[in-house]
C-alpha cells in the first residue's frame, strides 16, 4: 500500500540567507547613551524575515544598556551571543562572516582588523551599513 499525496503548493519557501548583525553597535546608533533595546528589537523585527539573523554583542554591552531585564532575555533565547571578555565583538563577526560568506549589519569600519580581514573587496562587499529613522531600520546593500 502506497501513500499518495495530491497536494501542491504555488508558494516557493525561500532559504533565508545568514547575516551577521553588530548589536553593539546598532543599540548604540548614533553615539546614544546608554544603548537603546529598542534600536535591537527595530533591527530584528525589520529583517527576520529576509534573514537568518545572528547577533553578536561586546561582552560590557549588558552593564551599559538600558533595559538589562529585555537584552537579558535575547542573551538567554541565543538570540544574541556575547563575546566573551577581552575578546572584541568586532572579531567575532568577521571570522562568522568569513566562515558563512555572509554580511556584516555595521556601522564601524573595521579597518583596525585588516590582518583578519580577506581583502578591502571583500570588506567592501560584505559590511552592510545601516539607518534607524523614525523608528524604520534601513540597510544600505553593496552594489
Amino acid at each position: 500500500m502506497g501513500f499518495l499525496c495530491n497536494y501542491h503548493s504555488l508558494e516557493v519557501t525561500k532559504i533565508k540567507q545568514n547575516i551577521v548583525a553588530d548589536i553593539s553597535n546598532i543599540a548604540g546608533y548614533y553615539s546614544v547613551f546608554p544603548p537603546k533595546i529598542e534600536n535591537i528589537k527595530i533591527m530584528y523585527n525589520t529583517l527576520k524575515y529576509e534573514y537568518w539573523i545572528i547577533g553578536i554583542a561586546d561582552w560590557k554591552l549588558y552593564n551599559c544598556i538600558d533595559y538589562p531585564e529585555s537584552y537579558k532575555y535575547y542573551l538567554g533565547r541565543g538570540i544574541i551571543t556575547q563575546a566573551p571578555p577581552k575578546i572584541a565583538a568586532d572579531i567575532l563577526m568577521i571570522m562568522t562572516a568569513i566562515k558563512l560568506d555572509c554580511l556584516i549589519v555595521t556601522n564601524d569600519n573595521l579597518r583596525e582588523y585588516e590582518e583578519i580581514i580577506p581583502s578591502e573587496f571583500w570588506l567592501k562587499s560584505h559590511r552592510i551599513p545601516f539607518d534607524i529613522i523614525n523608528r524604520e531600520f534601513r540597510i544600505y546593500l553593496p552594489k
